[in-house]
């Protein structure tokens, strides 16, 4: 039987005889080439039949004599090439002792489309448009539907997106108000002029004006990613990140390794433009990531490493509000819902749907994640940890799953710990404290480089040996100039770039805030155990304000008949159960979803909205409850003499009590927004609740007593404690009168506006809070 030797690029192979032969890119292939023409299983060759053939199973192609082949018969020495021009790559198949075949030259195959960066879309130039015939006013739309000049079958695209118009000898095009944008050259722009030299970005198309086409290419994932001497360096001096370069073909998976403090999560967010770095490039199929960020945000998919979902919700409803907040708002419900059945089907979750995620396994849990990013098909997917905390079991599982969305046309990059699946990946990257690359290559070439008999020892060395010392050996190594140098080739460095702007709501407000609203409320009432706890609160705080011994109720003139003082306690204990109402309902709700609220702020969700909604949802719950409470602690009890502004005193004080509630439920969400941890807010609930209490007036008089009156002044307790007394007329129970509690209309108002105005501020204060967490931005 006949062996058969390959020859490719100065390197022989053997190949064997008893199995087929698997030529491609990455570690599951026999025969590893390198290059973003070679499909991952590109040519198979086996032995069947008493002869060598070969099989192709690749998009780019496999040609022999110029004519692009799916099976053929190994006859006599044979060449055949990988891909198309510019970039292919030759083999050369001949038996054994056989004299080898002259090396024809490349061979007329098809050229790759003109046109600069379309051409390294992933998916090339896959339609054009003639507008050689075009009249001086013609006007071409681009858009989703079939109506359209030019279709876009992209949920990222809006109905009718974009008009491009003729101006006398030039085109002008114009975004018909849509809410992820239109791009030319990278920038967001309403209306403007487009040349030969101009592209058009929108959603995940291309569009160039190439003589008398337009032609259109549609990113399909399969494109470079190259990182350029990138480097972070903190306000003190300290540097994170040390001219971190490397190159990685599309469809390709790296995985980033190293120590704690080795810059992992840096070099994450430098990636994904949640903080740039202060020098070097990262670019995307050719184009500089920062300076066309705007766009190409809709091309990154981040996973961070705490879960961003409400895990009251099922899997299903938690997709269908990501897909109405990431989509236009002109998406019909069929086409997000096949689209989230399309992402369900890919991660193997479909019999999941329905289930909590509460109740869902380490893994399915981080597919969810993943799924949500998956819905606005990004090509560029970023996950932090994916595997912490699993076992080995779901640790492989989940490392599988990331293999095969990279087969399926992404670039996947996991920062991990975990070392036991690296063969899945493409490549390696390895990170020494100070932000060092101490190796990038195939993760098989890792132990060798190093000479370590296993990951364990190499991270030992990791943190033996200087970062700056690694950094350098790896500079002047084989496989820095294998896989880093002929990847990326020689970037200067580059200086003081100006940083993107924070992407802006893709939305209109209005839609946002609905969707928002709807989640929260779906949220909470996916939560039993709360939505109970919430419904209970009022009752037994009515219990207890029952407790408050007298008969005069809150009638000032049964007190002074009966000689008690129960107006004054009972005002109080209302107040401050309000005030814990709020509190206890806000105090924890920020802190508790900050990844959910961070990454999705981060793909162009409304702060504004955010911020509305809760304070809209938490309002009307909290509200309610106050009214509940007030009503069964007032039952059968005397009202107040005589109102003072409205024609009811029951309402008068419904409204103080409902006041103080929403108010110090403001308060909950700027201490929430500010603290990290949600375990703080229970210490903090307890201190603001006494601080309530003491400043009320309804313990001891405050007024007249320097710093503690003006500190009572920010305190909304104080505010509505004056309201309910004044209405009661509490000055005529006791012998040092209160200059706010006066039974006047005016005195009524000026607290009621005084609890507005501090309400107002907090809510100003929440919005500071979340702002700070906003991507870094301001560094380049």
């Amino acid at each position: 039987m006949q062996s058969l030797e390959l020859v490719t690029d100065g390197r022989r192979v053997q190949v064997p005889i008893g199995r087929p032969f698997v030529i491609g890119r990455g570690p599951t292939a026999d025969l590893d080439l390198p290059g973003e023409h070679v499909s991952r299983t590109h040519l198979v060759v086996e032995h069947t039949g008493g002869r060598w053939t070969l099989t192709d199973h690749s998009r780019f192609g496999t040609y022999a004599d110029g004519r692009r082949v799916t099976t053929m018969a190994l006859t006599g020495p044979t060449v055949v090439h990988l891909g198309s021009p510019p970039t292919v790559t030759a083999l050369e198949f001949r038996p054994a002792g056989a004299p080898a075949r002259p090396m024809p030259p490349r061979p007329p195959l098809p050229q790759a489309p003109p046109g600069g960066v379309l051409a390294r879309q992933g998916g090339g130039a896959t339609m054009s448009y003639s507008v050689a015939s075009a009249a001086p006013a013609a006007r071409i739309t681009v858009g989703r539907l079939p109506d359209n000049d030019v279709v876009l079958d992209d949920l990222l695209v809006s109905r009718h997106h974009a008009e491009l118009y003729r101006t006398g000898p030039g085109w002008q095009i114009t975004d018909l108000g849509t809410g992820n944008g239109t791009f030319v050259n990278g920038i967001r722009v309403h209306r403007a002029a487009v040349g030969p030299r101009d592209v058009i970005g929108i959603g995940h198309a291309l569009l160039q004006l190439q003589g008398d086409q337009l032609v259109a290419a549609v990113d399909t994932g399969d494109v470079a990613f190259e990182v350029r001497d990138i480097s972070v360096v903190t306000d003190s001096g300290k540097t994170l990140l040390s001219n971190v370069g490397f190159g990685l073909a599309g469809k390709s998976l790296l995985a980033v390794v190293g120590p704690s403090g080795a810059g992992k999560s840096t070099l994450l967010r430098a990636l994904t433009g949640s903080r740039p770095a202060d020098t070097g490039e990262v670019r995307y199929a050719g184009r500089d990531l920062y300076a066309e960020f705007d766009e190409l945000r809709h091309r990154i998919g981040l996973v961070p490493q705490d879960d961003v979902l409400h895990p009251q919700l099922t899997v299903l409803r938690a997709l269908r509000y990501a897909a109405r907040l990431r989509f236009p708002a002109d998406v019909p419900r069929a086409d997000r819902e096949r689209r989230i059945t399309e992402v369900l089907h890919e991660l193997d979750l479909t019999k999941q749907a329905k289930q909590r995620i509460d109740t869902l396994s380490g893994g399915q849990r981080k597919r969810t994640s993943v799924a949500l990013e998956l819905l606005t098909k990004p090509t560029l997917l970023f996950l932090d940890e994916p595997t912490s905390g699993l076992d080995p079991g779901l640790d492989k599982s989940v490392m599988q799953t990331l293999r095969g969305l990279a087969d399926d046309g992404r670039t996947v990059v996991v920062v991990t710990h975990s070392v036991a699946n690296l063969d899945q990946c493409d490549r390696l990257l390895v990170l020494a404290p100070g932000g060092h690359v101490a190796y990038f290559g195939p993760p098989r070439e890792a132990l060798e480089y190093f000479g370590q008999p296993d990951f364990a020892e190499m991270f030992l060395l990791l943190g033996r040996v200087p970062g700056e010392q690694l950094g350098m050996r790896f500079r002047q190594s084989v496989q820095h100039r294998r896989y880093v140098a002929g990847a990326t080739g020689h970037t200067p460095r580059v200086e003081t770039r100006a940083a993107p702007a924070v992407a802006p709501p893709q939305q209109r407000f209005g839609t946002q805030l609905a969707v928002l609203c709807r989640r929260y409320l779906s949220v909470i009432a996916s939560d039993k155990q709360y939505a109970i706890s919430l419904a209970v609160l009022p009752l037994f705080l009515a219990l207890i304000a029952r407790l408050v011994p007298g008969e005069s109720g809150l009638s000032a003139s049964a007190a002074i008949a009966a000689r008690d003082v129960q107006p004054l306690q009972l005002m109080l204990v209302l107040v401050v159960g309000g005030a814990l109402v709020g509190l206890a309902a806000a105090i924890r709700e920020l802190v508790k979803e900050r990844p959910v609220y961070i990454r999705e702020r981060a793909i162009g969700l409304s702060l504004g909205a955010y911020l509305t909604s809760k304070v809209l949802v938490l309002g009307v719950i909290t509200g309610l409850q106050a009214v509940a409470f007030t009503l069964l602690a007032l039952l059968g009890r005397n009202l107040p003499d005589e109102p003072v502004l409205f024609g009811s005193p029951l309402t008068e004080v419904l409204l103080a009590v409902v006041g103080v509630t929403v108010a110090t439920m403001v308060l909950g969400l700027a201490i929430s927004a500010w603290i990290d941890n949600a375990d703080r807010g229970m210490p903090l609930l307890v201190l603001v609740l006494m601080l309530e209490l003491v400043v009320s007036g309804g313990i001891f008089p405050v007024h007249g007593r320097p710093v503690l009156e003006q500190l009572s002044w920010l305190v909304p307790s104080r505010w509505s404690f004056s309201m309910g007394a004044s209405t009661v007329d509490m000055n005529t129970l006791i012998g040092d009168p209160d200059p706010l509690w006066e039974h006047t209309a005016g005195q009524w108002l000026l607290s009621a506006g005084a609890l507005l105005l501090i309400s107002a501020v907090l809510v100003t204060l929440t919005a500071v809070l979340l702002r700070r967490l906003d991507p870094v931005r301001a560094r380049r």
